[in-house]
């Protein structure tokens, strides 16, 4: 996983296509005839299902703006109190609604005999970034595209209104050599190893890019319903009872899913879809940036993974090897011009490019294992030629790359995590309850390129805890059945060199919700999040003297409730 939350590249500008396409696949949700059902073939051994659900949230901010995030309303050309770069997000939301979204998801199964086809689609619509925000900071807003107030036309596309194929692939199972096998061609997801909440410390960080945007809403949820489908080919074979062989090669990549510069959850406006630009200083003009130029991304070849699992006794245990190129950008370079130019925008002397490592490799060990009413696993894991959290390089000749020149540091590291799945029986504050969590830690063991980039805020080790108790209560009235999870994520030690995903020290989450299920088919929630640790922007001046990524609680100023209806037909 990266030294930083990860970002896409560019969108471009929404098409009328693909406008008709997201209210097409909300409709279908809305009309009376998209109900789950059985299509009547008559045909042998051909089944058809569609399921189609429908969901409407909202989000409210409860906090407002802290001065240590948006660095206060004067400009300090020193940089002492002054964030241009990881304010809009804060800046763009007054107390009160943050989201007001309508989410539709689609999904078609198809099974001939052993073949099958699976598709399945979203489509989303949040009317508040199709409206002006409450930024007014003209001197430190990052668009340049638009005014200060209005969200970029690729934030807008984002987190406003889009449709997506997720699945989309072809599966037979047949034998091969007597051997019960089945392939998969095509967009899926696949997870090794042992990863249950903290998936970016383990092998299953080479398996997909992760939908941020969804994580951020949803802190306490597991690491695999975070995951984006990839257009991969992959195997699993069973050599016996208590064996197993699985493989995969990928036939594309794709970017972590970052927040959009200036959503709600954007923690630094240079970075996600919508950023344009990295500002650096001021003038009499206008503030002096670098312009966004095209990321540098890695190639789609050589990224692979194989698995076996065995069976011994009363323990699974699991061997996993893995080559992926990073899902997060890896290095930030700041490219000078020739010559700085001039405009009603300010001063432009270069261009920034975000950079992600190719070809990290990794081997991993877990278990599996069930004590009473309570499962156990635990994987360990090493990395080679993997990205170290690194400060941003200045790039004179423009020969930096992600492959065989990275200007960022490399190393090898290791990690590690044990993920526990508990029923709890019947005690004072319910009949049942579910605890859940996982606790994982990572060194930095080696630096075997550019040492001098090393972020100095983070260090060798770090250890994170995230659990989740959720007391049930079934049938409190005819149909409905209601749960309380209440979360908590935490930095335990350290400031990860090697995960970006990883929080801080002393820094973290805590939330209380309620969910409800009634006659299995109407699902509601309310949950309310808390932010634990110091107030400071994702980057800052450090103690000596220079930017750095902080490693504090960036997002201290966003408590928010959030509210969910859905139905599936």
């Amino acid at each position: 996983m990266t030294p930083f939350p990860c970002s896409l590249p560019l969108r471009r500008r929404i098409s009328p296509v693909r406008q008709a396409a997201v209210l097409t696949l909300l409709a279908a949700s809305l009309s009376p005839s998209a109900q789950a059902f059985e299509v009547e073939t008559g045909v042998p051994d051909l089944k058809i299902l569609w399921d189609t659900t429908l969901k409407y949230s909202a989000g409210f901010r409860t906090r407002a703006a802290s001065n240590a995030i948006v660095g206060g309303s004067n400009y300090d050309a020193s940089g002492a109190t002054y964030f241009p770069n990881t304010d809009d997000g804060s800046r763009n939301f007054s107390r009160g609604r943050v989201s007001n979204r309508v989410d539709a998801l689609s999904e078609v199964d198809v099974r001939y005999g052993n073949l099958g086809l699976r598709v399945s689609g979203a489509g989303w619509y949040d009317e508040v970034y199709h409206r002006a925000n409450d930024n007014s900071s003209a001197s430190t807003v990052n668009p340049v595209s638009v005014p200060a107030g209005t969200f970029t036309r690729d934030t807008r596309r984002l987190q406003g209104g889009d449709a997506e194929v997720l699945d989309a692939y072809v599966f037979g199972k047949f034998d091969a050599g007597g051997l019960p096998t089945t392939v998969r061609v095509g967009k899926h997801t696949l997870l090794y190893g042992e990863s249950f909440m903290l998936g970016a410390n383990g092998m299953a960080a080479a398996q997909a890019p992760i939908d941020v945007v969804k994580a951020a809403t949803v802190p306490n949820s597991q690491f695999k319903e975070f995951m984006m489908p990839v257009n991969q080919i992959s195997a699993q074979t069973q050599l016996g009872s208590d064996v197993s062989l699985g493989g995969y090669y990928m036939l594309d990549w794709k970017a972590d899913r970052l927040p959009a510069s200036g959503s709600y959850f954007s923690f630094m406006d240079a970075l996600g879809t919508g950023g344009e630009r990295l500002i650096v200083g001021s003038s009499p003009v206008g503030a002096v940036a670098f312009d966004r130029g095209a990321d540098i991304t890695p190639a789609k070849r050589g990224q692979w993974g194989a698995q076996m699992r065995f069976h011994v006794g009363e323990v699974d245990y699991s061997v996993v090897a893995a080559q992926w190129n990073d899902h997060g950008p890896s290095g930030l370079y700041l490219r000078p011009g020739a010559t700085p130019t001039v405009d009603a925008n300010g001063v432009h002397v270069g261009t920034y490019q975000w950079a992600f490592h190719e070809g990290i490799k990794a081997l991993g060990l877990g278990f599996s294992t069930t004590f009473g009413n309570v499962n156990v696993a635990g994987e360990l894991s090493h990395r080679w030629n993997t990205p170290f959290d690194s400060d941003a390089v200045v790039d004179t000749t423009g020969t930096g790359n992600t492959s065989d020149n990275p200007l960022y540091a490399v190393g090898r590291s290791l990690h590690g995590q044990v993920s526990w799945i508990a029923s709890i029986g019947r005690n004072w504050l319910a009949n049942e309850a579910d605890f859940v969590g996982e606790i994982a830690f990572n060194r930095a063991l080696s630096v075997t390129r550019n040492a001098a980039a090393i972020n100095p805020n983070s260090t060798r080790d770090a250890v994170n805890i995230r659990m989740v108790y959720e007391p049930k209560y079934r049938q409190v009235l005819p149909g409905l059945d209601l749960s309380v999870p209440i979360g908590i994520g935490y930095g335990l030690h350290g400031n990860s060199r090697t995960v970006g995903a990883f929080m801080g020290q002393d820094t973290g989450d805590i939330s209380i919700g309620l969910n409800g299920s009634y006659l299995d088919v109407w699902r509601f929630s309310a949950n309310y999040t808390h932010y634990i640790g110091a107030a400071a922007p994702f980057i800052g001046l450090s103690s000596d003297g220079s930017n750095h990524r902080l490693f504090k609680q960036y997002y201290a100023d966003r408590d928010y409730l959030s509210v969910s209806v859905r139905r599936t037909f």
